[in-house]
């Protein structure tokens, strides 16, 4: 799977069985983007439609080609 992260496109070798979630955290380390948990990012499709990271990319019949977009969720990371 590819993700788009700050601009820059990180494609991954992925577990279709696992989680979307361990895919996302090997995206996010193999970025350098370590600085927020993965559980802050956000993964949508193309279409912008939020993605259950708890899902598999087997369950929503991903395929190696798809790019997935990961944005942090607003409000993440600060209280005031």
């Amino acid at each position: 799977l590819g993700f788009l992260i700050t601009g820059e496109d990180v494609w991954v070798k992925t577990n279709f069985h696992a989680p979307l979630r361990a895919a996302r955290a090997k995206a996010l380390e193999e970025s350098g983007n370590t600085g927020r948990p993965p559980d802050e990012w956000e993964i949508r499709n193309e279409a912008g439609t939020l993605l259950d990271p708890a899902m598999t990319p087997e369950d929503l019949h991903l395929k190696d080609s798809t790019r997935l977009f990961l944005t942090l969720k607003v409000g993440a990371g600060g209280r005031r």
